[in-house]
């Protein structure tokens, strides 16, 4: 049998649960798992790590990381084109996934940066 709802890993105050009752709903809930399976694989922990960064720190919103996994994580959910980043970018899922509880990168920074 399975359980009535489970926890996920929680953001700052957000506390993150699958259940069937309703509240904020995504289409997207897949990238919650993708974000366990990463944390534990630590994929774009280490390609950000093999990636030289050369943006000047004190201007930098977004880290390299966050951008890596803002890309794959869409990729993974069959946003192949950057400009459905725009909108993703306040994606409650999306942010989730990303550890922010503020907008992610748009398509403008993603095209700019992610294409070393």
């Amino acid at each position: 049998m399975l359980p009535e709802s489970f926890t996920f890993s929680p953001l700052k105050k957000r506390q993150i649960q699958a259940d069937f009752s309703g509240g904020h709903i995504t289409s997207d809930a897949g990238l919650l798992l993708l974000r366990e399976i990463d944390r534990r694989c630590r994929l774009t922990q280490d390609v950000a790590a093999c990636l030289e960064d050369s943006r000047q720190a004190g201007k930098v919103k977004h880290e390299l990381v966050d951008l890596i996994r803002q890309r794959v994580y869409g990729l993974a959910c069959g946003y192949e084109d950057l400009n459905d980043h725009d909108n993703l970018r306040s994606d409650l899922a999306f942010q989730t996934a990303l550890n922010r509880i503020t907008p992610l990168a748009s398509k403008a920074t993603l095209g700019t940066q992610v294409r070393h």
